[in-house]
């Protein structure tokens, strides 16, 4: 079983090189491509002096080489002469028991990957079919690359009551010989498949025919979907059965030079057997990629199928999909809505209810201001430019205030004492909290009684009690402003401001 990749060059390739005198080509339809090529010699048995002067030789590049094609007869020399690259130059034998025959006459030993020239001289009675080059990882391929892929190659998959032959074809009008890589596949059974997946732009299948007996034999090629149905006959009247040539190698069962580069599955699908059997040797292609290592492995992948196009009946209705689309639009709205709900109430759940709870004396959190002073205590602080600091009076230092960091964040509000306005009431309605509603009362009144200390005394005697009392207003009011804070930010009653 080889696996290897192997390119197959035809006997008319420019890469071998025909030399030293005169060469003929044979044409027939057991050569592949149609053709062979051998050396004319002055003698049948190749004993002239002239006749050693054949020779030819092949650059190429990949790890082996392989010749294919008849050996000589028995009465000519049974060995050729061969010379690789700069290496000495031996002898080989062509290996054939009986000749002539047709076979792989000569097979090179493993070389270093690269490039490489064979030489090959004295092949007299040599006829050549094409060469077989084992590729390697620098091998480079292009549109003029056929790979051959031999039918014992693991990438084809049979299915069936196929069975292995390595019977030696017959042919009563030409050497007989072995097929490539010494077997074929063979089926006479309809139903028995064998698929192929490959990279390529074209495809190729070659098998042995036989001419020996009369029948017929009908096979599908399946290419991506598409299907290609030959019929194979043997009649009374046909040429070959008359002339009695019973087998033949090489013979061209199907191909397809016409299809895109990429990949492709190829399923080959015996259909009718009447007295004749289908025998595959092996099949080529060229390939779509430019290396081994670029090369695809199809062998895990499904086959290549079209789909089968939806019968009608098996659409589904208009109605139901309008049904469904609705039913989802439908679905996605109630979350929606139900999620919007749930956010606005808890939206209001957090302004109604503060975080933390506070009391008089406790500390709170807020975040870092700027401002450390409150509008209340601005308020009071403005209040100083009252005239209430006669000559030899002093007011008392002033109470301790929450740190700076415990004090909300609430704009500047620059006041006068004397142009306070009136305080303005909270409408009703307006949604605040029992709390917050006495809060603002108190903080009404306090100012009203800010007011009527910053007048000034008849007297001119209550100066430190003003100051005194100015002082536990303060204190108070820097409670009240931090506990609005915490229960929501209620705003203070609104002041003119300072002109």
């Amino acid at each position: 079983m080889n696996t290897d990749v192997q390119l197959l060059l035809d006997d008319k390739s420019n890469m071998i090189n025909y030399r030293g005198g005169k060469w003929n080509i044979s044409s027939d339809v057991r050569w592949f491509g149609g053709t062979s090529t051998s050396p004319q010699f002055a003698s049948d048995d190749g004993t002239n002096t002239t006749d050693a002067l054949h020779f030819l030789d092949v650059t190429f590049e990949g790890t082996s080489i392989a010749f294919i094609g008849n050996t000589p007869s028995a009465q000519q020399s049974q060995n050729v002469t061969v010379t690789i690259d700069s290496g000495a130059s031996y002898n080989s034998s062509y290996g054939d028991p009986s000749p002539p025959n047709y076979l792989q006459w000569y097979q090179s030993p493993l070389l270093a990957d690269g490039k490489h020239k064979i030489t090959l001289e004295r092949v007299v009675g040599t006829s050549l079919d094409f060469v077989v080059i084992t590729a390697g990882p620098k091998t480079v391929f292009d549109a003029t690359s056929k790979i051959v892929v031999d039918d014992n190659n693991p990438e084809i998959k049979y299915s069936g009551s196929w069975a292995r032959s390595e019977d030696p074809f017959i042919s009563s009008e030409n050497p007989g010989g072995f097929p490539f890589h010494n077997g074929t596949h063979q089926s006479s059974t309809p139903g028995d498949t064998a698929t192929f997946k490959f990279a390529g732009s074209s495809i190729a299948v070659y098998g042995i025919f036989s001419w020996a007996q009369t029948g017929s034999l009908s096979v599908t090629y399946s290419l991506d979907g598409g299907s290609t149905a030959n019929t194979y006959s043997v009649t009374p009247a046909t040429p070959e059965f008359i002339n009695q040539r019973r087998q033949c190698q090489n013979y061209l069962l199907f191909s397809n030079d016409s299809l895109g580069k990429g990949n492709h599955t190829l399923v080959i699908d015996i259909t009718q057997v009447n007295g004749l059997t289908f025998s595959m040797d092996y099949l080529t292609y060229t390939p779509s990629f430019s290396a081994i290592i670029l090369k695809p492995d199809l062998t895990q992948l499904p086959p290549t199928t079209s789909p089968a196009p939806m019968k009608s009946s098996e659409a589904p209705p208009v109605g139901a999909v309008v049904g469904a689309v609705i039913g989802t639009l439908v679905f996605l709205s109630v979350i929606i809505f139900t999620l919007l709900i749930l956010r606005r109430q808890r939206a209001r759940a957090e302004g109604d209810i503060p975080s933390k709870h506070f009391s008089r004396g406790s500390s709170y959190d807020t975040d870092p201001i700027d401002n450390p002073d409150p509008p209340m205590v601005q308020h009071i602080q403005r209040s100083r430019s009252l005239d209430l600091t006669a000559p030899g009076t002093s007011l008392p230092p002033p109470e301790p205030r929450p740190s700076s960091s415990h004090i909300p964040n609430i704009p500047h509000r620059l006041i006068r004492a004397d142009k306070l306005s009136p305080p303005t009431p909270p409408s009703e309605g307006t949604g605040l909290t029992h709390r917050q509603r006495e809060i603002q009362r108190r903080m009404q009144e306090l100012d009203s009684l800010i007011i009527e200390q910053g007048r000034p005394s008849q007297s001119g005697d209550n100066t430190g009690d003003a100051a005194r009392q100015i002082a536990q207003l303060r204190t108070q009011i820097d409670e009240l402003v931090q506990e609005n804070a915490i229960l929501g930010g209620l705003p203070p009653p609104a002041y003119e401001l300072m002109s």
